[in-house]
C-alpha cells in the first residue's frame, strides 16, 4: 500500500507541476551582412506571432524600424517588452582619426584601396586580412579609437565614412547599426525592475548589452536575461578592439556577465546567442569558443542545448550560410536554481521569399532558435 501511495504521489507531481516557456532567437536581420534582411522581415514576424512561449529573447534586430514592426505584431501575443533606445558611443578626441594617420605607406586605408580595391565579397575580407591586418595592428596601437571607428564604417558609403572619422568637429561612433544593441526581450507577464547591462567598454565593432528584468509565474519570481555576446571572427574581421583577440574579448563579457548575475538571488533564465558551445562529435558538433563557455558551468549554470538537445542552432544545413560553414550549437537558455524538462531547436523549415532575381528559397534566419520548457521552481 505505501509503495502504491508514492507511486502515486511521483506520478500526481509530475503530471502537475507547473512549467513555462523560455525561447532564443537570433534573427538576422543584420542588413548587409545577412543575405535577404529586408525580404525574411515579413515571414519573421508571421512566424514569431504564431509562436507561444513565456519569454522570448530576440537578437540582431539592429534597426529601430524593424523593431517597432516587430513590436507592432507581437504586442498582443507578448503584452509586456523592454528594447533600450539606440544611441552610439563616441569617445577620444576630435577628429577621430587623422589622415596621417590611415592614409599613406603602410596605413590601413590606403593598403585597402591600393591592395584589395578589385576585390569584392569574401575576398575583399580576405584581401584585407592577409595585406592589411598589419596595418589596422599597427593604427589600434596608436589610436585604438580610430581602428574601432574604421572597423564600425564596415558596410557604410565610404566617402561618407571617411567625412565622418576626419570631421574636425566630430567623433565617429564605435559601434555599427549607430550603436544599436540589436536585443529585443518580449513577455506574457509583467517585466519588473528592468536593467540594462552595458559592456560598451568592453565590445567591438558591436554593442553588446544585456537586458534583465524580473517576471512573475504562479507566485514565483524568476530573473530573465537577454543578450548576445561578441563572435570569435577570426579569419572574417580584423581585431580592433582592447583585447588581444575576439576570444578574449567574449571571455571578457562572459566573465562581466556572470558577475552581474551573481546579484540576484532568484533562479534565473539566462538566454541569448553567446558565440560559444561545446564540440560533440556523436552529435557532429563543432566547438566554439568552447572554454569560454565552460564558465557557465563553472558557476552553476545547467545548459539543456549542451546536456539533452546537443543540436546545432548555427548550421551548415542553414541555406543562409555558406557550404563549408561548422555546425555549432551557439544560442542558449541557461538555467540557474530552475529545471529544465525540455528542450528543441525551432525554425529550421526552409521558407520561399520574393527576391529582385525572383523567387528563392532560403531560412528564416542564419541560426536556429532554442526552446525550453522549464519546472517552476
Amino acid at each position: 500500500m505505501k509503495i502504491s501511495l508514492t507511486l502515486a504521489l511521483l506520478f500526481c507531481t509530475q503530471v502537475f507541476a507547473q512549467t513555462f516557456k523560455a525561447t532564443t532567437y537570433n534573427l538576422g536581420l543584420a542588413h548587409t551582412f545577412v543575405p535577404y534582411a529586408e525580404e525574411r522581415l515579413s515571414p519573421l514576424k508571421e512566424k514569431l506571432a504564431h509562436y507561444d512561449a513565456d519569454v522570448l529573447c530576440l537578437q540582431e534586430v539592429w534597426k529601430k524600424s524593424d523593431q517597432r514592426k516587430l513590436t507592432k505584431v507581437l504586442k498582443k501575443r507578448y503584452p509586456h517588452h523592454f528594447v533600450t533606445k539606440i544611441k552610439n558611443y563616441r569617445t577620444g578626441p576630435r577628429p577621430t582619426c587623422k589622415k596621417d594617420e590611415i592614409f599613406g605607406e603602410g596605413k590601413f586605408v590606403s593598403c585597402m584601396q591600393n591592395q584589395c580595391g578589385d576585390a569584392s565579397g569574401d575576398d575583399f575580407t580576405t584581401c584585407i586580412i592577409n595585406k592589411c591586418g598589419n596595418a589596422l595592428q599597427a593604427l589600434k596601437k596608436t589610436n585604438r579609437n580610430c581602428a574601432s571607428a574604421l572597423m564600425a564604417q564596415v558596410g557604410k558609403n565610404p566617402l561618407l565614412s571617411m567625412a565622418q572619422l576626419l570631421n574636425p568637429l566630430w567623433r565617429a561612433g564605435q559601434f555599427a547599426y549607430r550603436g544599436s544593441n540589436g536585443l529585443m526581450l518580449f513577455s506574457k507577464h509583467p517585466l519588473e525592475k528592468k536593467r540594462y547591462i552595458d559592456m560598451k567598454e568592453i565590445s567591438t565593432l558591436n554593442r553588446r548589452s544585456a537586458l534583465e528584468a524580473q517576471i512573475e509565474i504562479a507566485g514565483k519570481k524568476l530573473t530573465v536575461m537577454c543578450t548576445h555576446l561578441s563572435a570569435d571572427l577570426t579569419g572574417t574581421a580584423p581585431y580592433a578592439g582592447g583585447f588581444d583577440s575576439w576570444a578574449e574579448e567574449n571571455s571578457s563579457q562572459i566573465a562581466f556577465l556572470l558577475n552581474e548575475i551573481n546579484k540576484s538571488v532568484l533562479p534565473t533564465v539566462l538566454m541569448g546567442d553567446f558565440n560559444c558551445g561545446s564540440a560533440d562529435p556523436m552529435a557532429n558538433l563543432s566547438g566554439e569558443l568552447d572554454q569560454n563557455c565552460e564558465k557557465f558551468s563553472d558557476w552553476g549554470f545547467l545548459d539543456p542545448l549542451k546536456e539533452e538537445t546537443r543540436e546545432c542552432t548555427f548550421c551548415e544545413e542553414n541555406l543562409l550560410n555558406e557550404e563549408g560553414s561548422k555546425s555549432v550549437a551557439i544560442d542558449h537558455v541557461f538555467l540557474k536554481y530552475l529545471t529544465p524538462v525540455s528542450g528543441r531547436v525551432l525554425f529550421k523549415s526552409p521558407i520561399e521569399i520574393e527576391t529582385k532575381e525572383g523567387k528563392k528559397t532560403t531560412s528564416l534566419s542564419d541560426h536556429y532558435g532554442y526552446e525550453v520548457e522549464i519546472e517552476l521552481p
